[in-house]
């Protein structure tokens, strides 16, 4: 559905009115039946899905490593203070609001973000057919949103809206996202955006490239050939980032023969992932444990 349409920008406006008056608990329920077809169970969470909205209800909201961690600007600190600032997208500036960017001074491609969310990404590829004045209202529309009412991801929610600009890196970007249990990656998925008319790829896999028997319906499907040669490498990058937390996805993307961090997501799909075939989301959820963090809620 495109952003700028009508039945888009009103399905927002409604999932923030109900965040505003209705408990978080009880949105995630609603939502899971809708998107997921079936009741998830928070109280005793046993599947993938169920753990991690466990955890964004209860525990995200007020974890601040994992708010820094899921804002696109803080983020880079804890990359480079875990020695992997090499792999970070060359920062050009940053700012608080659209007025303070000194357009004349950007290079001719770049890439401008929000923070504190998902999605919020301004692509040029020519200042001279840019459009400037798109581009500022943009900015200020996102920089509004409260992007944590929208899926109940409210971690987002205490995040300072803030503007980056980086290096572009391309337009055709393929992703490796390690999804890490309790400090381990454990699968991979590759991704490709939609390009023109190409719809979007993606493809599960186990470390060792072989290809897993799962697939998102909503995506088409992706194959690869080989594992790039610096793959053990980016492997290593999640592995390190990964510690700290009971589940976190660590995003890279490749470009330029090399691999760059992209960000750190602790709820995919607002942890309403549709999983075909959907055994795997119980599978899922053997391998992360919250039982401290849940013991811990239960105690105070």
């Amino acid at each position: 559905m495109e952003r700028d349409s009508f039945l888009y920008k009103a399905r927002r406006q409604c999932q923030v009115i109900a965040h505003k008056i209705m408990p978080d608990e009880v949105m995630c329920k609603f939502y899971s039946r809708i998107l997921l077809k079936k009741k998830v169970d928070l109280k005793n969470p046993q599947t993938f899905n169920e753990k991690i909205q466990w955890l964004k209800i209860h525990d995200y909201p007020t974890n601040q490593l994992v708010i820094d961690g899921a804002d696109k600007y803080k983020v880079r600190k804890y990359v480079e203070d875990k020695g992997l600032g090499k792999i970070l997208v060359p920062l050009i500036g940053d700012w608080e609001k659209p007025e303070d960017i000194d357009w004349d001074k950007l290079p001719n491609k770049f890439v401008l973000k929000c923070n504190h969310g998902c999605a919020y990404n301004i692509l040029c590829n020519d200042k001279k057919t840019f459009d400037r004045d798109d581009a500022i209202r943009k900015l200020h529309k996102w920089m509004k949103e409260d992007f944590g009412a929208f899926n109940i991801e409210t971690h987002y929610s205490h995040i300072i809206p803030h503007i980056t600009c980086e290096e572009f890196l391309g337009e055709c970007i393929i992703d490796y996202k390690f999804f890490c249990f309790n400090g381990e990656p454990k699968y991979i998925y590759v991704s490709s955006d939609l390009v023109h008319d190409r719809q979007a790829q993606i493809g599960f896999f186990y470390l060792d490239g072989t290809k897993m028997p799962l697939i998102r319906d909503d995506y088409a499907p992706m194959d690869i050939e080989e594992l790039p040669s610096f793959f053990e490498e980016m492997k290593k990058a999640a592995e390190i980032l990964c510690k700290d937390f009971p589940f976190v996805r660590v995003d890279f993307f490749l470009a330029n023969g090399t691999f760059y961090f992209a960000e750190l997501t602790f709820t995919p799909s607002a942890a309403m992932m549709s999983l075909n075939p959907a055994s795997y989301d119980a599978e899922w959820g053997k391998l992360l444990n919250i039982d401290e963090l849940m013991n811990q809620y239960e105690s105070r």
